[in-house]
Parts: C-alpha cells; structure tokens; sequence
C-alpha cells in the first residue's frame, strides 16, 4: 500500500511539475540571408528548426517567414555557402521577430579528374588502332570535286529553278525559230552522226 501511495505521490509531483513549465511562444519570424561581401539576397536558402525536424526555404531574393517557437534553433544553408547556426532569443515582448542573416561563401576545390575515352590502359592501344581521324579540308575537298560523284550526283538530283527556266526558255526559243517551218533532222546532220560513232565506240549503248 505503501509502495502505490508513493507512486502516485510522485505522479502527481511529475504532473505539476510539466504543466507549471512555461510554453515556449509561438511567433512569426522573417528576415532575409545575405551575402557577407555585397549584401545581396541568397535565393532559396534551406532554414532548418533543428528541435522540431521543420524546414522552410528563402525565396529567390533571400526572404523568409514563417512561424517559429521562442527560443528555437536554426540552421541556414545553401549550396556555396557556409552553414550557419541561429536560436530565436526567449521572453520576446511581440509575437513578430525578425533578422538579417549573414551569409558566407564557401570555397571547395576538388581534385583535378581526367576523363578517358576508353576503359583503362588496358584499352588504349586497340583503341589507338582503331581510331580513324576525320578528314581535313583538302580530303574533303577532294572527294567532292571527284568527277564519278558528280557524275553521280548529276543523275540523281533534280534540276534547280535555274536549270529549268533556261530549259524552258531554249525550248521556246527553239520554237518559235522554227515557226511554221519544218525542223531540222540530225539524220543528215553529219555532224550528229560523228557523235553517234563516237558513243557508239565508248560503248554507250551497251546494257549495263
């Protein structure tokens, strides 16, 4: 009986005890975080309350609000700058409190990294053999002066609004020379024969 009496006791003791403790004031806390060297805004800084696992972010020219607990610690980051540690005094008189936080740069210089093209070492000398160098100005030149390819390409592409327009006006030049006149026939042109030999010997008229 003792032992539950003395239980209670100290219940009742630990009871009085949390509720005569003080609650911590809700506030609205703002500010901005600024650079150390210019004073300007630091965008979307990251402010963490550390006792209670909130976190709000800055806008883009480094202001911030939103509501906070007396005597709550902050933690402000962002990327380039060094973190920085901040608690909200207590017993403040308005339910408003605001700061300036200042922000400062950090400098991180990682060691230089070479990247490869190939797997390892291992790798480099069939990857030598194998690589095949673009061609300069003169190659490339070159094989587009290549009579077959233009030959090639003659056949195959379509003639231009130029070529067709001198076409049409040979044609009616023709024509109209020839108006209400017979043309002429290269049969008994000789030489048009001379170039049939021709063609004829080169083999022209083989099937290919």
């Amino acid at each position: 009986m003792k032992k539950i009496l003395s239980i209670l006791v100290l219940v009742v003791l630990l009871a009085n005890e949390t509720f005569s403790q003080k609650v911590d004031k809700l506030i609205q806390f703002s500010g901005y975080t600024l650079t150390a060297d210019s004073l300007m805004g630091v965008p979307f800084t990251h402010i963490t309350i550390l006792n209670r696992g909130r976190v709000a972010t800055a806008g883009p020219d480094g202001f911030f609000s939103f509501a906070a607990h007396e005597s709550d610690t902050l933690y402000f980051t962002c990327v380039g700058f060094t973190p920085v540690r901040y608690t909200i005094p207590a017993k403040l008189e308005l339910e408003k409190f605001s700061v300036i936080q200042i922000m400062t740069k950090s400098e991180t210089y990682l060691p230089n990294t070479i990247i490869y093209p190939w797997g390892g070492r291992q790798q480099f000398p069939q990857a030598f053999i194998d690589l095949r160098l673009p061609d300069d100005d003169i190659q490339r030149a070159k094989k587009n002066m290549d009579r077959e390819r233009l030959a090639e390409l003659g056949e195959r592409l379509e003639q231009d609004g130029g070529e067709a327009t001198s076409l049409a006006l040979r044609n009616t030049a023709a024509k109209t020379y020839y108006y209400k006149q017979a043309p002429p026939q290269n049969i008994f042109n000789p030489l048009a024969w001379a170039e049939f030999i021709r063609a004829w010997k080169r083999g022209d008229f083989k099937k290919k």
